[in-house]
């Protein structure tokens, strides 16, 4: 089977090839090969290949992703799904292949109003927003202040995601993007959401105008120059919920400013859901996605689909600015 591979860390575009490669050995018990159809393109999956997020390289080679959609082909025993079921599945390494194996129990069914290109972009991203937003209420309603939550980066998915689960529990949510092209661009789909660019210095005044109330809860993956500055925003007592670094730089904090404003800042992730809940919660998160879905489909409508072959282009378009949605890694022809 075909498969995007690389063996040493470096830019995308000098280290990964695409090449043929083992397929899966038959299941065991308790798995299922899935026939990957699409897959989401995530920054970390570059910083993956650079080496800026560690990860270890097998003799054989590494294959980059993380989560992903397709067909179950083969199913092991005590499993109870069918063949020819549509899927998603999380976290499961590799699934920049035509093929993998996931474990049963990682195994989400489709329902048919949720098409593949749609799944791949609430699985890691939809629950990273779930665990998101559900910190997020939970902090602003431990401050004691209802104030608009500030999330920036609002124009990647999770950030579309987050701001629709907010709508959906009827909270207020002020929108924070990098440049004015992403704001006209997000605005366009975020009717009566406020959204603010900080390409100009001016944009804490923006924000505080905004939100009325100094916004409690931050959400934010930037990271690098702008966490000193979200914290400025805060409100004394608020929290930063950080959950990347799309500036891979280190952030330099003044430890008495977030002692004296008594500031939390926590740091989540998606990996974290399973060990944290319980099938029933799980169950409960997913409904929520496909809600998402439903509610929301505009937040799904714009994508771009590369084929594998074309795997350094997309890393490419997934890190490009201003973003217009998801990029998609599709072995369908």
């Amino acid at each position: 089977m075909k498969s995007i591979v690389y063996r040493r860390h470096g830019e995308p575009s000098e280290v990964l090839t695409y090449e043929e490669i083992a397929a899966p050995a038959q299941p065991g018990a308790n798995e299922v090969i899935v026939r990957v159809t699409k897959r989401m393109v995530h920054p970390i999956d570059g910083l993956a290949v650079r080496g800026i997020v560690p990860s270890p390289i097998p003799p054989t080679g590494a294959i980059p992703g993380g989560d992903g959609v397709g067909v179950v082909e083969q199913v092991g025993a005590a499993v109870g799904i069918a063949k020819g079921t549509r899927v998603m599945f999380f976290p499961v390494q590799g699934t920049w292949a035509e093929r993998v194996t996931v474990p049963a129990n990682l195994l989400i069914p489709l329902p048919d109003d949720v098409s593949d290109a749609t799944a791949c972009q609430i699985i890691i991203n939809g629950i990273t927003a779930i665990v998101l937003t559900r910190a997020a209420l939970a902090a602003d309603n431990h401050s004691g202040v209802t104030s608009p939550l500030l999330v920036t980066a609002a124009g990647s998915s999770v950030g579309r995601n987050v701001i629709a689960l907010a709508q959906m529990r009827g909270h207020k949510v002020v929108a924070l993007v990098r440049s004015d092209a992403s704001a006209t661009i997000l605005s366009q789909s975020l009717a009566g959401i406020p959204v603010i660019s900080t390409e100009h210095e001016g944009w804490p005044a923006a924000v505080a105008a905004a939100c009325g109330p100094a916004p409690s809860v931050v959400i934010d993956p930037v990271g690098g120059d702008m966490t000193p500055k979200f914290l400025e925003v805060l409100a004394d007592g608020g929290t930063l919920l950080t959950y990347g670094g799309l500036d891979a730089r280190p952030s330099t904090i003044s430890t008495i400013a977030l002692t004296v404003r008594q500031h939390t800042l926590k740091g989540l992730n998606a990996y974290s859901w399973l060990a944290t809940t319980t099938p029933e919660q799980r169950a409960a998160y997913i409904a929520d996605l496909f809600e998402i879905t439903r509610r929301s489909p505009h937040n799904f409508a714009e994508f771009r689909e590369f084929p594998m072959t074309a795997a350094v282009e997309a890393l490419s378009a997934a890190q490009a600015t201003p973003r217009r949605g998801a990029t998609i890694l599709t072995s369908e022809v």
